[in-house]
């Protein structure tokens, strides 16, 4: 009989000690909503989206486009606090828009927090 394989992810102290870039953030984010089996739909309907909005709003980038900033290498502080605020969504199962108190919608940005209901996304 073969043992069966265990997957693992880092620690959140660890990751943000050994990954540098947005994207070994964004592999990161998104395994971590993965694993904790995380739902979605108040914005962002799948763990990319909802990792790629989380990370740029915690690193003050725009929305959009993604593409210059995925090989930026990052400060440790920003690493941290990158992490920090993915471990806050996974450990309290709030939404994206209510952990960081904005929702986009159509390129327009909203105030949103628990009281209200996130824009869904455009084909739900």
């Amino acid at each position: 009989m073969s043992e069966r394989f265990e997957r693992r992810l880092a620690q959140p102290r660890d990751a943000a000690r050994e990954l540098r870039t947005l994207r070994d953030l964004l592999r990161y984010a998104v395994s971590r909503f993965e694993q904790a089996g995380l739902a979605y739909g108040h914005g962002n309907g799948n763990a990319w989206d909802e990792a790629v909005a989380l990370l740029l709003w915690a690193l003050h980038l725009p929305p959009e486009p993604l593409e210059p900033w995925l090989d930026a290498r990052l400060a440790r502080a920003e690493r941290e606090a990158a992490i920090g605020l993915v471990e806050r969504r996974v450990g309290s199962r709030l939404p994206a828009a209510y952990l960081t108190g904005e929702a986009w919608l159509r390129g327009l940005s909203f105030a949103c927090d628990e009281r209200a209901l996130g824009p869904r996304p455009p084909i739900a």
